[in-house]
C-alpha cells in the first residue's frame, strides 16, 4: 500500500502517489448575483461580492438602475452567515420579493426581486 499524497503548500506542482502525479485544484465558489431580466439596462448580471450592496438610481449605488420609479437609495442586499437579506430603505415604490411587498426578506435561489420597474432574479452562489 502506498503512502497518502503529500501536500506542497504554495506550489502548483503535483504531489506523487505511487509514482503517479496527483493534482489538487482549489475550488472557489461563484458569488451570489442579481440578474436584471426586465427594466432599464436588461439583461445584466450584478455580482454580490460585498457584505452589502445598495440598489438605487443614485450614482453612489452599487447597482444603479436609471429609472424614475427607483429611489436614489431604494434597497440594500446584505450578505449574512446564513445567506442574503433584501431590505427596503424606505423607498417610495417599495421592494417586492416573489411578488410580495416586503420591508426585509431572506432571499433564496431563484427568487424575484422587483425594484421600481426593474425585475431581478437572485442566484445563490455556488
Amino acid at each position: 500500500m502506498s503512502n497518502p499524497p503529500s501536500t506542497k503548500s504554495g506550489h502548483s506542482h503535483p504531489t506523487e502517489v505511487g509514482g503517479i502525479p496527483v493534482y489538487v485544484v482549489q475550488k472557489r465558489g461563484e458569488p451570489a448575483a442579481l440578474r436584471l431580466i426586465k427594466g432599464p439596462g436588461a439583461p445584466k448580471s450584478y455580482s454580490l461580492q460585498l457584505a452589502e450592496s445598495f440598489i438605487g438610481r443614485g450614482e453612489d449605488a452599487t447597482i444603479v438602475v436609471e429609472s424614475a420609479s427607483v429611489s436614489r437609495r431604494h434597497a440594500r442586499i446584505e450578505r449574512t452567515d446564513k445567506g442574503y437579506l433584501c431590505h427596503d430603505l424606505g423607498s417610495a415604490n417599495g421592494v417586492f420579493v416573489n411578488g410580495t411587498q416586503v420591508e426585509s426578506a431572506e432571499m433564496r435561489n431563484g427568487d424575484t426581486v422587483q425594484i421600481g420597474d426593474a425585475l431581478f432574479v437572485f442566484q445563490a452562489g455556488a
